[in-house]
């Protein structure tokens, strides 16, 4: 699976984007559009659901504004009765006050400096920010300034493997490997597609491969 030339795997590539695309019809966007709150979603939505995440960053909103100069203030204790619901609060508490501070700091409270220089520069920076990881900072230049990069997940990565993309769970490789392959005007539909393919059918344990969309172009269900 995925031998051969470039085109054969830009073809192939092409039939899996339209099959997501049919089985998980749009609108395929994040629902917030700047680039602090959706540094704060990031990290809510680390290792739980999308509506829990959704939930806890709503209600964090709903109390205190989500900006670094009132975020920045705070004690993890009071953040935590707002966003308990997507668990690990104790530790994201502090993350978000900690991350909050630095931005206000070092960058005046204003993350749209960086995300306008280019997607190189501009992802050394953010990776600079303690508390921004890889995928966290390409979810900002993706979603915020529409870069051409694919944020990876677990999901992602285990769709990767499956299907043959990759061989490692190397983010560098599997970004690199789907970048190639996906449409650059693509890019931020097809992260959140196969986001949502893995979390509803291409499971960790038990995937429902017979409900699967791009079965044929997978080699997982030989090995099950």
């Amino acid at each position: 699976m995925w031998k051969g030339k470039t085109v054969a795997k830009q073809r192939l590539m092409q039939n899996v984007i339209q099959r997501l695309e049919k089985r998980f019809p749009g609108p395929h966007d994040v629902f917030i559009k700047q680039p602090f709150p959706l540094l704060i979603a990031t990290i809510l939505s680390q290792n739980t659901s999308d509506m829990n995440s959704r939930r806890a960053f709503h209600s964090l909103e709903a109390q205190y504004a989500i900006t670094p100069g009132v975020l920045a203030y705070l004690s993890p204790e009071e953040i935590q009765p707002y966003i308990r619901i997507a668990g690990l609060y104790r530790i994201r508490s502090q993350r978000i006050v900690e991350v909050s501070k630095i931005i206000l700091e070092q960058f005046q409270g204003n993350l749209w400096n960086i995300l306008r220089l280019p997607l190189k520069d501009a992802r050394e920076q953010l990776l600079k920010i303690p508390g921004i990881g890889p995928k966290t900072a390409d979810i900002l230049l993706a979603f915020i300034v529409k870069q051409p990069t694919m944020p990876i997940d677990t999901n992602i990565f285990r769709v990767a493997l499956r299907i043959g993309i990759v061989n490692s769970r190397k983010y560098q490789l599997t970004q690199k490997a789907l970048e190639e392959l996906i449409p650059k005007k693509k890019m931020q539909t097809m992260h959140l597609l196969l986001i949502q393919h893995g979390r509803e059918i291409c499971k960790p344990r038990s995937p429902l491969c017979q409900q699967c969309p791009i079965d044929k172009y997978c080699d997982y269900p030989l090995k099950t």
